[in-house]
């Protein structure tokens, strides 16, 4: 029972500190709906913006996410009309890169290299966006909907406050709250630990050492802000050279938070499996290739 208590306190804290980052900002976002802001800035960013399939305001999306993180880019959805294609893209796109800010100071904690690896996220998602983007758009047109997967439809500004607002932070309590919950309950029981021994072929097959397992799974599946603890802690414990730590952050950096991350867009309509598909092809792929580079010493540490 204190597990369960345990996990249930840390689901309810960490959804509180996603209600406190998009009550505001979809409050905010909103708002503009209803002024001239978000058509002005859907025309000025809609050349830009075409090349990844998306509409203009979309812009203001992306730009949270990268700045801020997943949970601002969602609330940043109001008053936008995606399609599936549409939100699966922003969800391709942000989930390469995403919460640069933060996420950025554990991997220059990390590795000398951190640069390259903020680097290698940031062109990772215009990568995926310019080349995936058309696609996904033409693959799911579908209808425009709104946060919450709301068809597009005029509604007064407190209409949208309160009872659009309502729905899309129902929807994201939905989504977050279990996953939090299981991954604690797993983290409780040794669970993930436990993974260490079945995923070691899989591990070896892409360059890792055993000794690096536990922190590249606390990073796919609590992430870098959540895993930061468990990754520095391991990473430290385990004396991983620099070989290691370079193949853990390029893993980790194009894929991490792999299930919160992705599922979190299901409320705009993203559809949830290419993106996950993408994310650990481009991951293994980035890793097979640094796999048949010559291997740097492994004597020091990043």
């Amino acid at each position: 029972m204190t597990l369960v208590r345990h996990a249930l306190t840390q689901a309810l804290r960490a959804y509180a500190r996603l209600f406190t980052i998009v009550a505001p900002i979809y409050a905010a976002i909103t708002l503009l709906k209803h002024t001239p802001v978000l058509p002005w800035i859907a025309q000025h960013m809609a050349p830009a913006m075409g090349a990844f399939g998306l509409p203009g305001d979309a812009a203001l999306v992306l730009v949270l996410g990268a700045t801020i993180n997943i949970y601002a880019a969602i609330a940043a959805c109001a008053g936008i009309a995606l399609t599936p294609g549409q939100a699966t893209t922003l969800a391709l796109m942000l989930g390469f890169a995403h919460n640069l800010m933060v996420e950025s100071a554990l991997v220059l904690k990390l590795s000398r290299r951190g640069w390259l690896w903020i680097a290698l996220r940031i062109t990772a998602g215009l990568v995926a966006g310019l080349a995936l983007g058309p696609v996904l758009a033409h693959a799911w047109p579908g209808a425009a909907t709104i946060a919450g997967g709301v068809p597009t439809v005029a509604h007064g500004v407190l209409y949208d406050l309160f009872v659009g607002g309502g729905k899309s932070l129902l929807f994201l309590f939905l989504i977050l709250f279990p996953i939090v919950f299981l991954l604690e309950v797993l983290q409780g029981l040794g669970a993930l630990a436990r993974l260490r021994r079945p995923l070691k072929p899989v591990l070896a097959f892409l360059g890792f050492d055993e000794r690096a397992s536990e922190a590249l799974i606390a990073g796919l599946f609590f992430g870098l802000v959540y895993g930061a603890g468990v990754i520095l802690t391991r990473v430290e414990e385990e004396g991983l050279g620099e070989d290691q730590v370079g193949r853990l952050c390029l893993g980790l950096v194009l894929c991490h938070a792999i299930v919160e991350d992705t599922l979190l867009f299901a409320p705009v309509g993203a559809v949830v499996w290419p993106v996950v598909l993408v994310r650990v092809l481009t991951a293994a792929g980035g890793l097979l290739v640094l796999r048949a580079l010559p291997n740097p010493s492994e004597g020091g540490r990043t």
